[in-house]
């Protein structure tokens, strides 16, 4: 594609990545950029970035973040985090050869636009390529030529015996073909003569010892690996193997259109360079246009180009919009969004108030109930992360995935096209934000749609559906509640009884339904009383309503394993178990009061914005008791905490400053001590708060048929500001 991609000249490099030790900040090696803010390096350099004595371990590290530099063509350094994305680790030896040894990560920080990545050609015996070390200096730069290529492994020397040679601190960087302007391959290892056997040090040089000689992993194979991994996705568009010219489905049709709608040279290279713009390529400034065909071209190989060019159409001829987004349908390479409809989202999305950040995975799936969304891209608890770039990274690869759904099966005016998937999830999110960012959303939906083609009414009827959800959502929860004030009373033989407050609220507030706590009970009669009193209410109840089961204990009864304890049932045929049939959560009272006024008035203020408040994740570095004081002052309106990775000892304190400083909803699992996290509380933690009661319920019930798979005892504490408590005897906190 000459016109967009003029010929390169003798000195062009492309842009390069430096993979920064993570101690010392000095570079390990190097790495090529990827479409959409990836790139790609050996699985080796990532292990040596951190650390790793056995460089070729093939285990995936369990820390995926690492610095990086990269290198823009003007020669400008960007820093930038990385995430792991596809580990394909060092295969078995064979010989000095090995298999595998690539990694892709994705970039957090979105790069500057002339920051491009390269083309790919595949590597061929006879061609002279250049290598860089991993700082990314213009010093640094090897010549080479391919002196053997099997597919599998590309043999490379050096080019006499002046200038540098490819050594170490090269490896994952790219064997760059300036005739071609293309990466062929990226470099893997250098032969280096003979050590000594007894002490290791480089024998004194011979002539009969390999000189400047490395190899690299070619295109060819960096292809196959990644399709065998599932990862060819990261590539953009699978590129032709070598002599052959790949014709996308969709050509022909595009430049049919094309010969249509852009007849005239002028009006074609107006768009032309529009679009080259838009989407960050080179073009010809010579006055020519590109041929049809080469414009065609680029809209199947640039996935973003041709709905940058319906979105410069559409105003005009939007007629010629509509067919050239037709005829691309037949081509899996073009998304949904242009460069510009991207950054605009992703930039609404990042202004969204965190409480609603923390609720996307949800959203997601209730907008789109049928759709089929990997765990692991709504995974993590880091959807309302202060760290601005860990968000944007998130939603980026959401947003991608989303646009290639396709969109509903409802009907939709004759001659229109269907609601997206992306736009429906919109709609959602915007349904739950403060004005200002709705507006926001709903200008960018409508002005997507007008292009796409889109009936407004298809669209307002999925913004009606997303407002009827929401308003559920923000709904209070009618489920009627049995309140249990419980103590603890050891026994000599160490073993526990109980007595037991009862009380129903169905909605006019508290009414005694014990005669009071004067008889001891084990757990399991306990569980019989409990359940004995929520019989009754399942008569007066809709289909799928469950009462909640609300403990009120003191501060020592917070992991008491209430939720645990079982009535065997009659006949022993149907057992209870108190926290998988119904929602369990505890209350401490005693704490709110203990503290006096101070935060009695932030409950209440917090409990109001239970819906869009957000969250704090309180972790091993938050601190002690001092550290969350910090942490929940600085963060007023949140209303949920989740306590995780820290000691069992030092858990127990930070949950109870957390309740005791008016938090309303705080989760934690009682069986972690210090470890790393919880699978518990990692699963639960993005649901929406009003919905966490049953969503622990249900991991619970999940434990008891999978331990392994559902791991640990969560534990919700539960503060609900808007309905009444039963009134308690509690002990003076003047007196304790």
């Amino acid at each position: 594609m000459e016109w967009f991609r003029p010929v390169p000249s003798p000195g062009q490099r492309p842009a390069t990545v430096s993979v920064l030790s993570q101690f010392d900040r000095e570079a390990v090696g190097s790495g090529v950029l990827l479409p959409h803010d990836r790139f790609l390096t050996c699985a080796h350099v990532v292990n040596c970035a951190l650390g790793r004595e056995d460089t070729t371990c093939a285990e995936r590290p369990a820390q995926e973040v690492l610095k990086v530099l990269v290198h823009g063509p003007d020669g400008h350094a960007h820093a930038c985090t990385a995430r792991l994305a596809v580990w394909i680790p060092p295969g078995a030896a064979d010989g000095v050869e090995w298999d595998g040894d690539l990694a892709v990560l994705d970039i957090v920080e979105p790069l500057p636009r002339d920051v491009r990545p390269p083309h790919w050609q595949a590597m061929a015996e006879g061609q002279s390529v250049r290598a860089w070390h991993g700082s990314g200096l213009h010093a640094t730069v090897a010549t080479a030529r391919v002196i053997s290529c099997d597919g599998r492994i590309g043999y490379v020397d050096g080019e006499g015996l002046s200038g540098v040679a490819i050594d170490h601190g090269y490896s994952g960087g790219p064997l760059w073909s300036g005739e071609a302007g293309a990466v062929v391959g990226l470099v893997a290892a250098a032969l280096t003569p003979p050590h000594h056997p007894t002490n290791g040090t480089p024998l004194a040089y011979s002539p009969q010892h390999v000189a400047r000689r490395s190899w690299g992993i070619p295109w060819q194979r960096i292809r196959a690996e990644l399709a065998r991994a599932g990862a060819e996705h990261v590539l953009g568009r699978p590129a032709p193997a070598a002599g052959e010219r790949a014709v996308d489905p969709a050509h022909r049709a595009l430049a049919a259109v094309l010969g249509r709608a852009l007849a005239d040279p002028q009006r074609r290279a107006d768009c032309a360079r529009t679009v080259a713009w838009r989407c960050g390529h080179h073009h010809r400034t010579d006055g020519s246009a590109p041929s049809v065909d080469e414009f065609a071209r680029l809209l199947t190989t640039d996935a973003r180009a041709l709905p940058a060019l319906a979105e410069v159409l559409h105003p005009t001829t939007p007629q010629a919009a509509a067919e050239l987004l037709a005829a691309g349908r037949m081509s899996g390479v073009p998304r949904l969004l242009s460069p510009g409809e991207l950054g605009e989202l992703l930039g609404l999305l990042g202004e969204v108030p965190l409480g609603t950040a923390a609720r996307f995975p949800s959203v997601v799936r209730a907008a789109l109930p049928l759709a089929e969304l990997p765990g692991a891209l709504l995974a993590g608890a880091d959807w309302d992360s202060p760290d601005r770039a860990v968000r944007t990274a998130r939603l980026t690869a959401l947003v991608e995935y989303l646009e290639g759904l396709r969109g509903d099966s409802r009907p939709v005016p004759e001659g229109t096209s269907v609601v997206p998937g992306l736009l429906r999830v919109v709609a959602y999110v915007a349904a739950l934000c403060p004005p200002a960012p709705r507006d926001g959303l709903h200008r960018w939906s409508t002005a997507v749609a007008a292009r796409l083609g889109i009936h407004q009414a298809a669209l307002e009827e999925r913004r009606a559906d997303a407002h009827e959800w929401a308003e559920r959502q923000r709904t209070p929860m009618a489920a009627p509640r049995v309140l249990v004030r419980l103590t603890t009373h050891p026994d000599g033989d160490g073993t526990r009884h109980y007595r037991l407050w009862l009380w129903c609220d169905e909605g006019a507030g508290p009414r005694r339904v014990s005669d009071g706590g004067d008889r001891l009970r084990t757990a399991a009669q306990a569980a019989e009383d409990i359940l004995t009193v929520i019989e009754p209410l399942h008569r007066a109840l809709p289909a799928g309503t469950r009462p909640v089961i609300e403990l009120i204990v003191d501060r020592e009864g917070l992991e008491l394993p209430v939720d645990q304890w079982e009535w065997p049932g009659p006949a022993g045929l149907v057992p209870g178990v108190l926290g998988a049939e119904y929602p369990l959560v505890v209350t401490c009272p005693e704490l709110v009061q203990r503290s006096g006024e101070r935060f009695k008035a932030a409950l209440r203020h917090r409990w109001a914005r239970l819906d869009d408040g957000g969250a704090v994740h309180i972790g091993r570095s938050t601190g002690g008791k001092n550290g969350v004081y910090a942490l929940l002052m600085d963060q007023l309106d949140a209303p949920l905490a989740t306590v995780d990775g820290v000691p069992a000892d030092v858990r127990v304190e930070i949950v109870q400053v957390c309740l005791a400083m008016g938090m309303p909803v705080v989760l934690w699992d009682r069986d972690k001590g210090g470890e790393a996290g919880s699978p518990a509380v990692r699963t639960v933690a993005g649901t929406p708060p009003r919905r966490l009661p049953e969503t622990v319920r249900a991991y619970r019930a999940k434990t008891l048929g999978c331990p392994q798979s559902f791991p640990g005892r969560p534990v919700l504490a539960w503060a609900d500001a808007d309905r009444d408590m039963p009134r308690l005897e509690l002990a003076d906190p003047t007196e304790t």
